[in-house]
């Protein structure tokens, strides 16, 4: 199948190679020597796939394929980087590139990546801003979203699955949507057709963990009547999900990291190594650094998750989706126990919004739903939403406080300046002696704050 490719580099020979090139292969193919060049025939012409250089004359590769995806969504861009240049081309991947080759340009992996691409391309009206939910529309696992960090985390979903990279982590609060992240992945990846697994290693002891991970020989211990196949064997050539991967043992740490150096373990008992090929999402609502820094997380382990790391924001960082994802599990609910709600009412809509959401989208799920079975209406209003006053999040009430005496006007009746700042201070002081466990230098450190400084605000609120 013919497609329309632009190639953009600023060197003539490789200009001439690559419209020769690819026309032999059937394609109508354009050239551009610079950014100016590219940016005009990409608004006079439609293209399929923009075949961009990293370095040229008037500006960056990197920028260029910034406005591309911003504003032509529905078009590929593959990049051309130097050989090794590894942390250029994770950047590319991450602002949207589908792929990039490597200089000198080796015909066969060039072709086998355009092949790639067109054949998981996805047509999208160019008028269409919300490539990226289009994309990912048969998906259930996405939820409407408006947060530009929520849009960062399903682009790079986007091109984690098309690259097929090998390990990945999911870092996040509890009920963040980790597990939906990890799911969404799989089912956007060259593994959709095979098994995605998995395990939560926090509810299940160390002895148990390893025998469900990696398989047992018949007899390898009291109750190992017959040979057990493991998760690693049964997701062969497809995803294994490793949740809560911050309470793993240390034992079975050390045998997880060589699966992901060489893809071989054996079985609990076994003399046999057992080869697989299969991706290893890990989620953890943990600080894995701080975990490594304390001695309970390898290192080296870390180090191998950690190759393309993928952090969900909590709810209360993503404040435009509350109201959204409201109505959507609002109206899916009310559809699913026979109730009339379309709406929400503005006072309600406040609520929602002024409040912390610790359990963040699992709660606000929730919320909604005893929302649909105890109550009917086509609104809902602020008197139907179960939020108990002594369930608000206090420091988030703190900052609401603060946003509106910044970004509002003064209220006519004034407000109480010292006690705004002093439950700032209070709040962030607080905040940072619990994470530094009641060490005072490091909450300091942490504050960047004169040790003395701190001590003296820390007598003024009695924490000392």
């Amino acid at each position: 199948m013919s497609h329309r490719i632009l190639v953009v580099d600023d060197q003539e020979s490789i200009l001439f190679f690559l419209r020769k090139t690819l026309e032999a292969e059937g394609h109508e193919v354009a050239t551009a020597n610079n950014c100016a060049q590219a940016r005009a025939a990409l608004g006079h012409s439609r293209f399929d796939l923009v075949l961009l250089d990293l370095k040229l004359p008037d500006g960056s590769g990197l920028g260029l394929l910034d406005e591309i995806r911003r504003t032509l969504p529905q078009v590929l861009v593959v990049m051309m980087t130097a050989f090794g240049d590894v942390e250029t081309s994770v950047e590319a991947m991450k602002l949207g590139a589908f792929d990039y080759v490597n200089k000198p340009i080796r015909l066969a992996d060039l072709l086998e990546t355009l092949d790639r691409g067109f054949a998981r391309r996805v047509v999208i009206p160019a008028t269409e801003p919300d490539h990226l939910m289009e994309l990912f529309a048969d998906s259930p696992e996405v939820v409407p979203s408006q947060s530009p960090r929520m849009r960062e985390v399903y682009e790079l979903i986007r091109c984690l699955g098309v690259s097929d990279a090998t390990t990945c982590l999911i870092q996040g609060e509890s009920g963040a949507g980790k597990e939906s992240i990890a799911t969404l992945l799989h089912r956007n990846s060259p593994r959709r057709d095979h098994a995605m697994l998995e395990i939560n290693c926090a509810s299940i002891p160390e002895t148990l963990l390893e025998s469900e991970l990696f398989g047992h020989e018949r007899g390898a211990f009291t109750d190992a009547i017959h040979e057990k196949v493991g998760l690693l064997e049964l997701a062969h050539r497809g995803t294994l999900l490793l949740d809560e991967i911050g309470e793993m043992s240390m034992n079975v740490q050390v045998k997880l990291l060589r699966v992901l150096e060489k893809m071989t373990f054996r079985r609990v008992g076994g003399i046999k190594d057992i080869s697989v090929n299969v991706r290893i999402i890990a989620a953890t609502n943990r600080d894995l650094r701080r975990a490594v820094a304390e001695g309970t997380f390898r290192e080296d382990l870390f180090y191998r998750l950690n190759v393309m790391p993928i952090f969900v924001p909590p709810l209360r960082d993503r404040a435009e989706d509350i109201p959204v994802l409201a109505l959507h599990f609002l109206t899916h609910f009310s559809q699913r126990f026979g109730k009339s709600f379309e709406q929400i009412s503005e006072a309600a809509e406040r609520r929602l919004l002024d409040y912390g959401w610790p359990g963040n989208i699992r709660e606000l799920k929730n919320v909604m739903e005893r929302v649909a079975v105890l109550h009917d209406g086509r609104t809902l209003g602020v008197d139907q939403i179960p939020l108990s006053p002594r369930e608000e999040d206090e420091e988030i009430d703190v900052i609401r406080r603060i946003e509106r005496a910044i970004v509002d006007t003064i209220p006519s009746d004034g407000l109480d300046f010292e006690e705004i700042v002093e439950e700032l201070e209070r709040s962030l002081i607080e905040k940072a002696y619990r994470a530094a466990d009641g060490n005072q230098s490091r909450t300091a450190k942490l504050l960047r704050l004169n040790r003395d400084k701190l001590r003296y605000r820390m007598k003024n609120f009695e924490l000392l």
